[in-house]
């Protein structure tokens, strides 16, 4: 077995304890081993990166029971006696069960009792750049550390070898999923899920052992309606509890409380009940990299006192390399799906907006391709068209795992129905009441849709362009399962039924028609349904109804029309859509990475007929936003004319709307996010999106003050009068 000397690091003691470097400097004592052996272990200084007595005690409670009564002098003793040949890991940088399994090889001398797993490790594994627990990630080390990654490359040393004797002494960064010096609560806390009676309470922490959740009426926690313990065993995935017997309509207060009695607090508000009306005000937001985080754009969304915040899908991006995943471009494992939701709600440049947002109202989470892989479609069959829906796949149970874990979100299955695509998967689709104000549904249109039809180019044949449009019409195709649409269809009813005044659908793919760029992956890529849902909602008078979209780049406002077969007439539907811009997301459209807003997106993808090379310079030479915008609206407008659609905007639509910051219905240059405020008297509806200037990955890293010190402003601001 490994005897204390071995496991000892004389450096990492010394350093961490400088009271004892001087005393070996003076002759005092002879070593630093010397002195932890003789007091050290008693007055809980750690002896090497690779043990933590805390951690020892509080994950082995009969150990700490011994320590406690004196019959073993410490936990690092029984750990060297008899906790490695146990299997009991040391710390939370070194598990054996995780060793083990990465390198099995060693397994049958761990049984013949030949070796141990922390043994292993310290006198070869480290050398061999082996990893010690999930925590550390090689590439993540070097690549927050290239004065190390040099001396990697010379064959120097390993980077875990270098973490071992020499960075975990200088508070190196070794691990996106803690923070040096900073909080045992990563991610802050976060409540979700929200209804009448119930919430879901959530925090990762990295401090392992039984973990508090209190809810309370009121701030310093005098009447506390629930306290549930659960138990914090994995520092890289949150928990969570469920609270029930809740009242509609108040506000509450939580306190997650760790093993060292570490807390962190949130706020959330339940919604009132049927037969309430107290006004609404929630928020949404679309897509995220965690390539441009720290998202200052959603920054003073905390300060706004939202019931409710919608991250409406492609919460993350799956298939683009971000910081904290370095040399990924598509993510795989669980673990790499883990790394890319913690790197969204982690502290970075000293911010963490999602953390801040998180802990001031409750959340509800969407996913969309972003959180696996691009235009995925999990109600397609495999690659030849046969075999198993694309939904049973191993990607779609990791990614939807990944996902499920950082969201608070409770989780609930479709059971086993007649339908085969839907039968017992996940229901990953939402409804929830607002007193009389509103009903909120939230969409799942990854699941289960089809396989997206082949793309074509707006400057393909005429002939070409009509056989897309006619495939899109194919009554058998679906982006929702049946199953999920006929409950939204029934849900629909109810809430009209109901007298609720305003309808709520989340969407994370643009419902308007928006032309063939794209077309493929949103619903007019599934005009049939389109069709179907819209003629639901038309047919049966249900009134005020808004989707709320995102995954175009910014916020596009229309009514929606719909048409009953391919080169039908447009039929109006009493109904609009209001299209959420990204928080932070980037691309390259050939001349290096600009923030993928809709704006130079679309000026990029313009056909010379459409914007001519005289119009691009102007564009590229207007001073303002607004500017901008308008020349954006209008040449989105040229395409929308030309296939017989609505123009953007509200103007001469029948919906009873108002701009107040003039040019509102379109903002195409900016990463935000748009708030909804739902008057308690009048109903009527505002809508007003904030926006900071895009940015890229590049002026995070070598500009970072020009991109933390963006505020939010004002870009877009509207009002809806409810019929």
């Amino acid at each position: 077995m490994l005897n204390a000397e071995d496991f000892y690091s004389e450096s990492f003691y010394l350093a961490n304890n400088p009271d004892v470097a001087q005393a070996v400097d003076l002759g005092v004592i002879s070593s630093g081993f010397e002195h932890f052996i003789e007091s050290g272990q008693f007055q809980v200084r750690q002896p090497t990166p690779l043990y933590d007595e805390l951690y020892y005690l509080t994950t082995n409670p009969d150990v700490a029971a011994l320590v406690n009564v004196g019959a073993i002098a410490s936990g690092f003793q029984h750990f060297i006696n008899f906790g490695q040949r146990e299997r009991r890991n040391p710390s939370i940088l070194f598990n054996t069960d995780f060793y083990i399994d990465e390198y099995p090889f060693i397994q049958a001398a761990i049984e013949a009792g030949d070796i141990t797993a922390i043994e292993h490790f310290v006198k070869a594994g480290q050398f061999e750049d082996f990893r010690p627990s999930v925590l550390y990630n090689p590439n993540y080390y070097l690549a927050r550390n290239p004065d190390v990654a040099a001396r990697v490359e010379r064959d120097e040393l390993t980077g875990i070898e270098h973490y071992l004797d020499i960075g975990a002494a200088q508070n190196r960064d070794f691990s996106a999923f803690l923070e040096v010096n900073g909080s045992n609560f990563p991610n802050r806390v976060a409540s979700g899920d929200t209804r009448e009676n119930s919430t879901i309470l959530m925090a990762r922490n990295t401090v392992v052992g039984p973990i508090t959740f209190e809810t309370a009426t009121d701030p310093n926690f005098n009447n506390v309606v629930s306290s549930l313990t659960t138990n914090n065993s994995d520092p890289t995935v949150p928990v969570k509890v469920f609270v029930s017997d809740l009242t509609p309509g108040t506000p509450y207060f939580y306190r997650v409380t760790n093993a060292m009695g570490e807390s962190d607090r949130g706020i959330f508000r339940t919604p009132l009940s049927l037969g309430s009306q107290g006004g609404l005000r929630f928020g949404a937001a679309g897509d995220s990299q965690g390539e441009l985080m720290p998202h200052v754009a959603v920054r003073n969304a905390p300060e706004r006192g939202l019931d409710f915040f919608v991250q409406l899908g492609n919460t993350i991006s799956a298939s683009t390399e971000s910081p904290d995943l370095p040399g990924v471009s598509q993510a795989e494992t669980l673990l790499d799906f883990h790394t890319k939701h913690n790197e969204i709600y982690r502290e970075r440049l000293t911010l963490n907006p999602w953390g801040n947002l998180r802990v001031a109202t409750s959340m509800l989470g969407v996913w969309n391709d972003g959180e696996i892989i691009d235009n995925f479609a999990g109600g397609s069959l495999g690659a030849d068209g046969e075999g198993d829906w694309l939904n049973n796949s191993e990607i779609f149970e990791t990614a939807l795992a990944g996902f499920l874990d950082y969201q608070p979100r409770r989780q609930e299955s479709y059971g086993d129905i007649s339908d085969r695509r839907t039968a017992n998967r996940e229901q990953l689709s939402r409804v929830t009441t607002y007193g009389d104000d509103a009903a909120a549904f939230w969409l799942d249109v990854r699941s289960f849709r089809d396989a997206p039809l082949e793309q074509v180019a707006e400057t393909s044949f005429p002939e070409d362009i009509d056989a897309f449009l006619r495939d899109s019409f194919d009554a058998n195709r679906t982006m929702l399962g049946r199953t999920q649409l006929q409950q939204l269809q029934l849900n629909l009813l109810g809430a009209q039924a109901a007298g609720l005044t305003w309808k709520f659908i989340f969407s994370p793919v643009p419902m308007q028609n928006l032309g063939i760029p794209g077309a493929s992956d949103r619903w007019e890529g599934y005009a049939a349904e389109r069709t179907r849902l819209l003629k639901f909602i038309d047919d049966n008078n249900i009134d005020n109804v808004v989707f709320v979209s995102a995954g175009v780049g910014g916020t596009v406002v229309n009514n929606l029309t719909f048409a009953e077969e391919f080169g039908g007439p447009q039929i109006t539907v009493d109904a609009m859509e209001i299209t959420v811009g990204p928080v932070g997301v980037q691309t390259d459209l050939g001349s290096g990475l600009v923030g993928a807003t809709l704006g130079p997106v679309a000026v990029n993808g313009a056909t010379e007929w459409q914007l001519t090379r005289q119009g691009r310079a102007t564009y590229e030479g207007l001073q303002t936003r607004w500017e901008r915008d308008r020349l954006v609206e209008n040449l989105l407008n040229t395409r929308l004319e030309d296939m017989g659609y609505n123009p953007i905007g509200l103007e001469g639509s029948g919906i009873d709307a108002q701009e107040i910051v003039p040019g509102s219905y379109l903002a195409a240059h900016t990463f935000g996010w748009t708030e909804f405020v739902i008057d308690p008297n009048t109903q009527q509806l505002r809508v007003t999106t904030y926006g900071v200037e895009p940015y890229t990955q590049v002026d995070v890293e070598r500009v970072p003050a020009r991109v933390i010190n963006r505020q939010p402003q004002v870009v877009s601001d509207f009002v809806v009068n409810p019929q």
